[in-house]
């Protein structure tokens, strides 16, 4: 999945003409794989998101069908898969302080609030900090580190495909303040966004801490919304079988993926917004490459 852009997933769900742009007058391919945004200029700050909605979902991800599919398949899997999250969870629970499982509050179809679950992979602590993590967190565990790069950390959320408030493909449940879509469909486990912004965390390691929810809500948010939204537009059974595929594969075998995937999305995204600012990388030398992250609280854990 290396070297992953905005055009990966053309064959899975191809964009309506009016939404592609091959042309690329403003160079929004210049950021390369070795290469992170620095702070956006300042015509991008009045560019806020529009909003989104998955009124135009496919009857596929509407229908009842797919339902009961992901249902048996997540009730499945939450069964094969018990062993690894009672390991993992006791694993968790000798190795840091805290509860086993981390619950959260997330934003669900047509508006509706859920609790999302996953295997704590971060540090109970004090104080105020980020909703966004990036390589490096200090808040993340060393467990929590190797849960997070195989998606362990991600198993419990087969008990919400169970429960109705997700389904296993779609828009990431995102915190209610970041929310850049109105769904009518279920937020899924996996989708188009998550398999190009796998490295996200990396990808924004390169964006100074003040910035860095700023920079979130701008160009990342947005970006990745129109990846899911123009996926739901005209998802099948195996388009979703497709994405399925995609993220075991990625799972076991992403671990050498590039930045060039978000990288080029979210340079693509600004240049689409605001044609006369410009996106700068960062040299591997500055020394914003390598600021800490202060520790932040449990509930904002990502």
């Amino acid at each position: 999945m290396g070297g992953m852009s905005s055009f990966s997933f053309d064959n899975l769900s191809p964009s309506e003409p009016q939404d592609r742009s091959d042309a690329n007058p403003h160079g929004v391919h210049a950021i390369r794989a070795r290469e992170t945004p620095t702070p956006f200029s300042a015509p991008l700050a009045g560019a806020a998101p529009a909003s989104r909605t998955c009124s135009q979902a496919s009857r596929w991800v509407l229908s009842a069908n797919r339902r009961i599919v992901e249902g048996a398949i997540a009730l499945t899997a939450l069964i094969a898969v018990t062993p690894i999250i009672l390991l993992a969870a006791a694993v968790v629970r000798l190795t840091s302080r805290g509860p086993v499982f981390f619950r959260q509050r997330r934003m669900g179809r047509n508006g509706r609030e859920f609790t999302l679950y996953k295997i704590r992979s971060m540090r109970v602590a004090e104080g105020a900090g980020s909703s966004i993590t990036v390589v490096g967190d200090a808040r993340i565990t060393p467990l929590g580190a190797f849960l997070r790069r195989y998606k362990i950390d991600e198993l419990p959320q087969f008990w919400n495909v169970v429960r109705g408030d997700m389904g296993l493909v779609g828009p990431r449940p995102k915190l209610p303040h970041h929310e850049a879509l109105h769904l009518d469909c279920r937020p899924g486990i996996t989708g188009v966004a998550t398999l190009a912004f796998r490295k996200e965390e990396e990808f924004l390691s390169g964006i100074p801490e003040c910035e860095l929810e700023a920079f979130y809500e701008l160009f990342v948010k947005p970006a990745k919304a129109r990846l899911d939204l123009d996926y739901m537009r005209t998802a099948t059974w195996v388009s979703d079988v497709a994405v399925l595929g995609r993220t075991v594969m990625s799972c076991l075998f992403g671990s050498n993926e590039s930045l060039a995937g978000p990288a080029e999305i979210v340079a693509r995204y600004a240049a689409e917004r605001a044609p006369t600012a410009k996106v700068v990388p960062i040299p591997a030398s500055h020394p914003l490459r390598h600021r800490p992250v202060q520790p932040a609280t449990l509930n904002s854990e990502v």
